[in-house]
């Protein structure tokens, strides 16, 4: 597989919560890459939170297009397997396709559970906006259609 998901860090930055992970890809392959569950107790889904995606270096991370998609999960047993579309255990995608492409730039949503709206897909120069709902638990899922590359993909949320 050639993929390595970090677990999520947490701190504290001018009283708010910042989670961060890597998603390291290690060899060129076709699939999927997604983080581990958004950590327990740490996170409030019930509020907006910010996602940033390809935050630490400026790498392209396949040879097409790379969409973002968003799973949530109710159970603490909760994880994606397979890597190729992936399966969920106790949990589903919610959100396909949030960010339509990462690449070099950075692509940001704001998932708000309050959010009446219709779905705004994060693009270069365009912020995207989403409703969620308020499960317990979120995996972030870059949707690989093509070849990955080497390449470290880094995630932070923001609350």
């Amino acid at each position: 597989m050639g993929l390595a998901s970090s677990a999520w860090t947490d701190k504290v930055v001018n009283g708010r919560l910042v989670l961060e992970c890597d998603l390291v890809q290690t060899s060129s392959t076709t699939e999927d890459s997604f983080t581990l569950k958004t950590p327990q107790n740490k996170f409030d889904s019930t509020k907006s939170w910010i996602l940033f995606v390809n935050t630490k270096t400026a790498q392209t991370l396949d040879g097409t297009t790379l969409p973002v998609d968003l799973w949530a999960g109710w159970d603490n047993a909760f994880a994606l397997t397979s890597a190729n579309p992936p399966t969920a255990t106790y949990g589903a995608e919610i959100a396909s396709i949030i960010m339509d492409d990462v690449q070099a730039e950075t692509l940001v949503a704001r998932i708000d559970p309050n959010y009446r709206g219709t779905v705004v897909q994060a693009a270069t120069g365009t912020a995207g906006h989403v409703n969620a709902g308020t499960p317990p638990y979120f995996v972030i899922n870059l949707d690989g259609g093509s070849t990955l590359t080497a390449a470290t993909c880094h995630i932070v949320i923001t609350q």
